[in-house]
This record gives structure tokens, C-alpha cells and sequence, in this order.
């Protein structure tokens, strides 16, 4: 998603080349059938539409920070805090790359500044560690004012109980994520949870092709994941307290719960399974285990009037508050 100097240069080369293989083409085909000559007209066109998104980019990032935005980032986004100074910029890139070109719409609620950075946060945490990956199939985040059932309705029944999740068919292209889970996944640092990055880990799965992980990652740490998961689901192990169940519910929500943990919460991670850990770690390209150790843990206090963090639409006191859970039992599917 950020244009460096090489990448800009290979597709500057790659439109050049384009335009040349086209002038001579229309050039050799052009002496027999002088209307195709018509063509070479053409050539500064496709020489701009190639070049277009690099150079909207380029623009993008030598925009300066909104400092409301760094407000936001510090105030709410634990990992941002850990980053050091060139990685903080990073970061900020990245953010302003990912605002430019994803459309991010309330559903029934409104959508201010602080969502919308949660949002790109979510997305740029698990890529930060690549450096050539970005979402191409991404183009519009719904965010819901409450959790939702499985044909996306929000009547306040029992079931209604999904927090977040990527599009299909019609949807295709899109994520879907309710407001009062995203914020929570950010302010409640006691719990494991994020969903947001949950569901931008199953958006990095689906980009790929090849075993579901970006080519960045080593041939051999893809071998030994996919042996590590397929003994997991095989056998789900009855001493794995410290991981949600839902996560054997397939390889790919393995994958995107365990994503969540490794972001949100590394150390119990490093300490209940030092293999897993490091198989992540590998996979990521970050070790936000060490990253995370020096930033204080905020846990945020919710009023009893407040909408309650789970999702509900409930008051937090008619909620989680009154029923006395600490990790409500709600899903996050892909």
C-alpha cells in the first residue's frame, strides 16, 4: 500500500513498457492498416491509467497527519503506542493510504473520525509486518450500530449474535463490523478479543491463493503451520482453556481467532504455547510479544447508562453488568 521510491520506479518501467510494446504494434500493424495507427493516440492515456493509483498515493502520503487522528491512534490503539518512531510513520501511512481508498459507511449509525481510524488500524495491524501486500479486493466496511444475525438483520433477537464479518456474494468486497464490538476490541485491553483485526486476518487469507498466507512468509513456516493445524482440528486439545472454542470451528477461523490473540494478546499466547507462538511471530513478521510488555494496559470503565461494550445495544447495566460476564459468548465469523 505505501509507494516507495522502488516500487514507484518498477511501475513507472512497467507503464513505459506497456506504452512502447504498444506504439510498436500499432506502428508494424499500422503500415498495412493505416486506421490502427489510431492507437499510438491512445498511448498517453494508458500511461496515466497505470500510473494513476501510484502516483494518488504518492500524493496521499506526503499529506501531512491529521492531529486528531494521532489523538485517536494514542489514545485508543495500545499497539500504536509500542511502535517506535520510524514504525509510528509507518503506520501513519498506511492509515492515510488505506482512508484514501476504502469507503467506510454507517449502517442505521453514524461513522466519526474515531471509527474510521479503528477501522484502518485494524487493517494495517496484522500487514505491517510485509512490505509488499496490500487488500485488493477490499473496497467498502459497514459498521452496524449493534451485532447482527446471519442474513445481516438487526431485530434484536437471541441469535443475533455476529460481531463481524467478511462479505460474500452480493457483499463480496466488503466487511462487516459492529461499532460497539470494534471499539471494545481496542479499550477492553483485559480481553483476548479484537474484532476487527479478526476479521482484516481473514481478509489476508482470502487474498491469497497459496495455502491462505501472504509469499512473504517462508515456505518452511507455511509447511509447519498447516501441519500444526490440521493435528489441532483433528484433535482439539481439551487444555486449551485460553483459546475460544470457536476457533475449531475451521482452519480459516484458526487461523483468524489465533491472529486476534497474537495482536491483542501475545503473551498468554508465548507462555500457554511458546510453538504456536513463534509460528506466528514468523508468520506476521512481528514479535508483539516484546512489542507490547512496555505499554501499560488501559482498561476502560464503562458507565451503567453506556451502550454496552458486547454488541447488544443493551445499557451496560442491563447487560453484561447485570448478567456479570466478563467475556460474553458472541461469535465473529468470517
Amino acid at each position: 500500500m505505501i509507494v516507495t521510491p522502488e516500487r514507484n520506479r518498477r511501475n513507472r518501467q512497467d507503464a513505459l513498457t506497456v506504452v512502447v510494446l504498444m506504439a510498436v504494434a500499432s506502428g508494424v500493424v499500422g503500415w498495412f492498416v493505416p486506421p490502427v495507427l489510431v492507437v499510438l493516440g491512445l498511448c498517453p492515456f494508458v500511461f496515466r491509467r497505470l500510473r494513476r493509483r501510484c502516483l494518488r498515493r504518492l500524493a496521499v502520503i506526503k499529506q501531512p497527519f491529521p492531529e486528531h487522528w494521532e489523538r485517536i491512534l494514542r489514545s485508543h490503539v495500545a499497539f500504536f503506542r509500542a511502535l517506535d518512531d520510524s514504525e509510528k510513520e509507518r503506520f501513519r501511512q498506511l492509515i492515510k493510504v488505506f482512508l484514501d481508498e476504502v469507503r467506510i459507511t454507517g449502517i442505521r449509525t453514524d461513522v466519526d473520525d474515531t471509527i474510521r481510524v479503528l477501522v484502518a488500524a485494524s487493517a494495517v495491524i496484522p500487514i505491517l509486518g510485509f512490505h509488499d501486500w496490500e487488500y485488493h479486493r477490499l473496497s467498502e466496511v459497514l459498521i452496524y450500530p449493534t451485532s447482527f444475525g446471519d442474513a445481516f438483520q438487526m431485530n434484536g433477537e437471541p441469535d443475533e449474535n455476529i460481531l463481524g464479518m467478511v462479505g460474500l456474494e452480493h457483499l463480496s468486497g466488503m466487511v462487516i463490523l459492529s461499532k460497539p464490538a470494534l471499539l471494545a476490541g481496542f479499550e477492553n485491553q483485559s480481553n483476548k478479543e479484537n474484532v476487527g483485526v479478526h476479521e482484516f486476518a481473514h481478509l489476508v487469507e482470502k487474498e491469497e491463493t497459496d495455502y491462505g498466507l501472504p509469499q512473504e512468509v517462508p515456505w518452511e513456516v507455511v509447511k509447519h503451520w498447516i501441519h500444526y493445524v490440521a493435528r489441532e482440528l483433528a484433535h482439539p486439545p481439551k487444555n486449551r482453556s485460553h483459546i475460544n472454542p470457536y476457533a475449531y470451528t475451521n482452519e480459516h477461523e484458526f487461523f483468524a481467532v489465533l491472529a486476534a490473540y497474537f495482536f491483542k494478546s501475545p503473551d498468554v499466547l508465548q507462555k500457554q504455547d511458546p510453538d504456536l507462538y513463534r509460528m506466528l511471530r514468523d508468520m506476521f513478521h512481528q514479535d508483539t510479544s516484546d512489542l507490547l510488555k512496555l505499554v501499560p494496559k488501559r482498561r476502560r470503565r464503562y458507565g451503567r447508562n453506556a451502550p454496552c461494550p458486547c454488541g447488544s445495544g443493551k445499557k451496560y447495566k442491563m447487560c453484561c453488568l447485570l448478567n456479570g460476564e466478563r467475556t460474553p459468548d458472541f461469535r465473529v465469523v468470517a
